[in-house]
């Protein structure tokens, strides 16, 4: 069986399956108490300023109706919540191990009220307004009574409940991210100021933000001129897939090695021909393709709201903007079935761009794909390689950068084949940090033609040339490297890089750890 048919069906979404829970994160102990404000959708830690200990639903019980108290740290996940943004001015606070909200039990009104998990009604009664308070600490304040989440005392055990407020400690609570450090503001090459004038990426910034449940409503938010926050609810995938469009194609034999026999389809782009591609002639085949192209403008931030945000058959062009988030969702279907049939984020001449907690998979060219761009960070991504539609079921071009200034940290390159990155031209620098490769066949981190790589503290596991230097320059240092990756001749280090760069601040995690801390990359 052919790995692809010219055809106006979409085979690949019977197979499509976005794998988001994966091993990695970059927790860890933490010196100080985090005093950022919670990103929606993302698990937190809640602690106490004036115990120092968790917000716990006791026992870890999975039981709607189980008490809340504090107790102290440990790692587990009844101890950690996902805040999501309702956009009305309130939050939903849900327990990771059991999926319920935090709730003010038997809608009590009074002092003294307990405060419970219980299903998931989005009743006023589990809906809680985050204030920050003048210790860099929040007050957690119910909708429904007006009263503050407060812990009993500072024993370890005691319970939670809710209380007129008294700016006491035991009324304030930090938001310590499971995955990640404190900053959940943008971090690398992303946070430092740049030749386009801006001092940071802030995307949409304080803009009222806007929630999009279609394909319409979304490209109309990221198209339109302005500053805008454009949200994706939890549970929610918008189809951005349209009716098959035609276009030529050359058929290209897969190798003998990898699925003799079989062939893809591939688009030709400039003036290639067919037999430079690989194919036996220059003949073509008509294909089709199905995906929406969205132009991304000016000073956009685009968030999903919770861990099943997805967004599908849309191919999101930054080309020549400025000032882009694009953070906690997934990004799949565009075009699986064809190579060189759109990325799942293209940057061209763009400038201060964040792309965060993304789940990229069963796209047709790069994941992401960086040209002639500065300040650019991607961090704590899921990129999947699984595509039973191309040679050896493997995605092939995860992200090119030419002549681009990125950071890469925290992100898993999963089962994917070459460019993780392939870093190109005189003018790039790329940092990589705390990254995760696995079963990568071809290679993990590419430099050429001058272009500089800084890799530090990542880990390679059955990654074939984990970082190989082939005509660029390329300094390596605190890798883990096992299996196929420990025996691996192409482990380029030594030069010395970055000399023309002023570097922020970053503190790397050891990557001995990379693969079994608790979280996940991509959305949650």
């Amino acid at each position: 069986m052919n790995k692809i048919l010219s055809s106006t069906a979409r085979p690949w979404l019977t197979i499509l399956s976005v794998t988001l829970v994966i091993a990695l994160s970059s927790a860890h102990s933490r010196a100080a108490n985090c005093t950022q404000a919670p990103l929606s959708g993302q698990l937190y830690k809640i602690t106490n300023l004036g115990s120092g200990h968790n917000l716990d639903v006791a026992g870890a019980s999975t039981e709607a109706g189980a008490n809340v108290l504090q107790w102290t740290d440990n790692g587990r996940t009844n101890q950690q919540f996902t805040l999501n943004d309702l956009g009305n001015g309130y939050w939903s606070i849900i327990a990771r191990h059991s999926g319920q909200s935090l709730d003010v039990w038997e809608w009590s009104s009074a002092d003294g009220g307990d405060i419970r998990q219980w299903t998931s009604t989005g009743a006023s009664n589990q809906q809680w307004q985050l204030k920050k308070s003048t210790t860099g600490a929040w007050n957690i304040v119910s909708r429904y009574s007006g009263k503050s989440l407060t812990a009993e005392s500072s024993a370890r055990g005691a319970n939670v409940h809710q209380y007129s407020d008294s700016a006491s400690g035991l009324q304030r609570w930090y938001f310590n991210p499971v995955s990640g450090g404190c900053g959940q503001s943008v971090d690398g090459f992303a946070s430092q100021s740049g030749s386009d004038g801006l001092s940071t990426t802030t995307g949409g910034g304080s803009a009222t933000p806007v929630t999009v449940t279609s394909c319409s409503a979304l490209k109309s938010a990221l198209e339109s001129s302005g500053a805008a926050v454009v949200q994706v609810p939890d549970n929610t995938t918008i189809d951005c897939l349209t009716e098959g469009r035609p276009l030529a194609a050359c058929q290209v034999a897969c190798p003998d090695y990898q699925d003799s026999g079989e062939f893809t389809y591939r688009i030709p782009v400039g003036s290639q021909t067919c037999v430079e591609l690989g194919s036996d002639s220059n003949d073509t085949t008509t294909v089709y393709r199905f995906d929406t192209r969205i132009n991304v403008a000016d000073n956009k931030t685009l968030v999903g709201l919770g861990a099943n945000s997805t967004i599908e058959g849309a191919s999101l062009n930054l080309s020549g903007a400025k000032n882009v988030i694009v953070r906690n969702l997934s990004i799949a279907n565009v075009n699986p079935h064809l190579v060189e049939g759109g990325d799942g984020i293209t940057l061209d001449g763009s400038s201060h761009v964040w792309v965060d907690h993304v789940g990229f998979s069963m796209i047709s060219d790069g994941h992401v794909d960086i040209r002639d761009s500065a300040n650019v960070t991607l961090s704590n991504n899921h990129f999947d390689g699984r595509n039973n539609y191309v040679c050896a079921n493997q995605h092939w071009y995860t992200s090119a950068v030419v002549n681009s200034q990125v950071t890469y940290h925290h992100n898993f390159f999963d089962y994917t084949g070459g460019r993780n990155p392939k870093l190109d031209g005189s003018t790039t620098r790329g940092h990589l940090y705390n990254n995760y490769y696995l079963e990568v066949t071809y290679f993990g981190i590419n430099a050429s033609n001058g272009a500089h790589a800084l890799v530090e503290s990542n880990y390679f596991a059955d990654t074939r040339y984990p970082h190989w230097n082939e005509s660029g320059y390329m300094s390596a240092s605190g890798n883990v490297y096992t299996g196929q990756s420990a025996t691996d001749s192409e482990r380029d280090s030594g030069d010395t890089v970055f000399w023309d760069v002023n570097m922020y601040n970053y503190s790397p995690d050891d990557a001995s750890g990379l693969t079994s801390l608790d979280g996940t990359t991509g959305p949650r």
